[in-house]
């Protein structure tokens, strides 16, 4: 799973800049009632480095393993970055652009290959960056969002295309054979998406693809939808994040060691002090393998407004997450949040970096050794962090 730099797509958000908020600190548990998480069990890890990271804006950073790689389109190449375990950056391969218009999504392929898509178009090319097969989509007023490689060495990509109604958003899915045939396609009904997030491979060999809806009249809902690899829906889950939630965003996915899936982001929701701006609160959610929902946890209210941007699974069964926590009205201030969680939901610890008057955790990757790397910005400039363990209490 991949966190972008800038958006996924050249179309402008109907959410408000201002809803981009952040906050942290102790995590709370909804499952029926809402509930605060347990006091944490573990110290939170130790920062062990942080350092400047040029990255240019338009890149995207695909998570990997022991690895961070972030792709961007310089000139007419693309050019592919790679961050390693102890922190070390280099440049892997550049290729000819072709007809691609800008990444939406990024990723390396079984056969050591890479492939991007983004705008209309998908690009596949082999190890030493020479095209293998390219697809150009041509369903009008449509863009491709998302595309990943399935345990079975197809593809999967995710298509926005028009809804029946003003700004609502419909999925169309395509599975394409290793050589870029589409095999099979269609549109997922009776989902008006506000937003189509990403889509992303299971270890069952299917597919997950991941939005928003809101229902008039009711609230905004988390939207999962799962796919066997023929793109046979299996099943489809429309989730509320909370009793007043409003506007939802879902910014990333991990799956669990038991095939649950975990997504992640921010809903905004009412402000008892203030009826004209609204709050922004970070979320997680878990659904088991056949769709139900296991627990949902949101952080806590004290610490509005936040934002969850990245979540992965940990070397412990549990998740670790990062985002922006605090963040002023003016959108000048805020602290960056990363939180170790359980695979019940509970926190397990919680800690916040504040280096500027801006600060913000953008992506996570957990390395074998029990560490962590981080990117994050702080007053528009990206950072490279790195964790070490964290520590039981003693």
């Amino acid at each position: 799973m991949m966190m972008t730099i800038t958006k996924r797509s050249s179309k402008p958000s109907n959410v408000r800049k201002w809803l981009l908020g952040a906050a942290v600190g102790l995590w709370g548990i909804i499952a029926g009632s809402h509930v605060f998480a347990e006091p944490s069990a573990q110290n939170p890890p130790e920062m062990l480095s942080y350092s400047d990271l040029n990255v240019h804006a338009g890149e995207v950073f695909e998570h990997g393993t022991n690895a961070i790689f972030y792709a961007g389109i310089e000139g007419e190449q693309v050019v592919v970055h790679s961050i390693g375990a102890y922190g070390q950056i280099k440049k892997e391969i550049s290729f000819p652009k072709h007809e691609l218009e800008y990444i939406a999504e990024f990723h390396h392929t079984q056969d050591q290959g890479y492939i991007a898509g983004g705008g209309s178009q998908i690009l596949k090319v082999g190890e030493k960056g020479q095209k293998e097969w390219a697809y150009t989509l041509e369903k009008a007023d449509s863009y491709i969002v998302s595309v990943d490689q399935l345990k079975n060495g197809k593809y999967a990509a995710a298509v926005d295309t028009p809804g029946s109604t003003s700004n609502s958003h419909m999925l169309h899915w395509i599975v394409f054979s290793e050589a870029g045939k589409a095999l099979h396609e269609g549109d997922l009904v009776d989902v008006a998406f506000e937003r189509i997030h990403s889509v992303q491979h299971t270890s069952d060999g299917g597919f997950l693809v991941s939005g928003s809806e809101y229902r008039d009249g009711e609230k905004g809902h988390v939207v999962l939808a799962k796919f066997a690899p023929s793109g046979q829906v299996k099943w489809k889950q429309s989730t509320a994040v909370a009793d007043d939630s409003q506007n939802v965003e879902v910014l990333s996915l991990a799956e669990g060691h038991d095939g649950s899936i975990v997504a992640a982001g921010y809903y905004n929701h009412p402000n008892p002090n203030d009826p004209i701006r609204y709050l922004t609160t970070g979320f997680a959610l878990s659904v088991d393998r056949s769709g139900t929902l296991q627990w949902t946890t949101i952080l806590d209210s004290a610490f509005d407004r936040s934002m969850v941007n990245d979540i992965q699974l940990a070397s412990d069964g549990g998740f670790i997450a990062t985002g922006k926590v605090n963040e002023d009205w003016h959108g000048t201030v805020s602290r960056q949040g990363i939180w170790g969680i359980g695979p019940d939901g509970n926190a397990t610890w919680t800690k916040v970096i504040n280096r500027a008057s801006y600060n913000a955790g953008e992506l996570v990757q957990t390395l074998q050794n029990g560490q962590t790397l981080l990117i994050g910005t702080a007053d528009g400039a990206y950072k490279l962090i790195k964790l070490g363990a964290a520590a039981l209490q003693n």
